[in-house]
């Protein structure tokens, strides 16, 4: 048997590296929503995906749309009720 070196015959439609949780990810740039970006990065769907800003840590809904770019920061926790 042969082995492909890649396993994969289909290029990556334009991957841009991430930061999720202290870890980098690859994901393809362009619109996601949020909900299915967390399944690509292996964040629990349980916890909220909040992007590290300049002006601190931005929640996101899992139904909105974010546009990911090379470089962006993320970070996910425990959904709560209250003022963090």
């Amino acid at each position: 048997m042969s082995h492909s070196p890649h396993g994969h015959q289909h290029p990556p439609e334009h991957e841009v590296p991430i930061l999720v949780d202290g870890h980098p990810r690859k994901v393809r740039r362009g619109p996601w929503i949020v909900k299915d970006l967390k399944a690509a990065v292996g964040v629990d769907p349980a916890k909220v995906l909040a992007e590290i800003t300049p002006q601190g840590l931005k929640d996101l809904a899992d139904t909105a749309t974010i546009e990911i770019h090379e470089g962006l920061r993320f970070m996910s926790h425990a959904r709560s009720g209250g003022a963090s």
